[in-house]
């Protein structure tokens, strides 16, 4: 008879009662593909409007309010922030059915593209939204690339 593997409780990493901003930075593989499921889950439920991306250079840069899944636990509701979510080098930006103007993205997964698995020098990073035909952001980067989410401090 097999035994039996029971893996670890991956949510203890996530969930927290504290309230401070995070500063999350994925690392680079074999850790990538682990650190992308905790950023998905971050930004699932993230919402901004196109003029808050703003792609300077090689660096993407887009404001957004996430929702603070990582406090739900402890205390039964959801708290917005204001976060950044910053990705570098970034060699192209491409909408795939752009939500309407004056309409909210809001993400419902962050994921590899393709062509991560290609072993090219370059990569996808994929923000998808909601419904049947997804708005989405493919967004090529060179390899190795940066993903960094931080919250944006609250003024005292």
């Amino acid at each position: 008879m097999a035994k039996r593997v029971t893996l670890p409780d991956f949510g203890i990493y996530f969930r927290t009662n504290s309230r401070s901003p995070i500063d999350f930075v994925c690392r680079e593989t074999p850790n990538l593909l682990h650190d992308m499921v905790f950023l998905r889950s971050y930004l699932h439920d993230a919402a901004f409007e196109d003029r808050d991306v703003r792609l300077r250079g090689t660096v993407l840069r887009i404001g957004l309010k996430r929702d603070r899944w990582e406090l739900y636990k402890s205390n039964g509701e959801l708290e917005r922030m204001a976060t950044r979510l910053t990705i570098r080098p970034v060699l192209s930006l491409k909408w795939h059915s752009k939500p309407k103007v004056g309409s909210k993205f809001f993400i419902r997964d962050v994921y590899l593209g393709e062509s991560f698995w290609d072993h090219s020098d370059k990569a996808e990073i994929v923000l998808s939204g909601f419904g049947k035909k997804p708005s989405q952001i493919r967004i090529v980067v060179r390899d190795p690339f940066s993903i960094r989410l931080l919250d944006v401090s609250r003024k005292k």
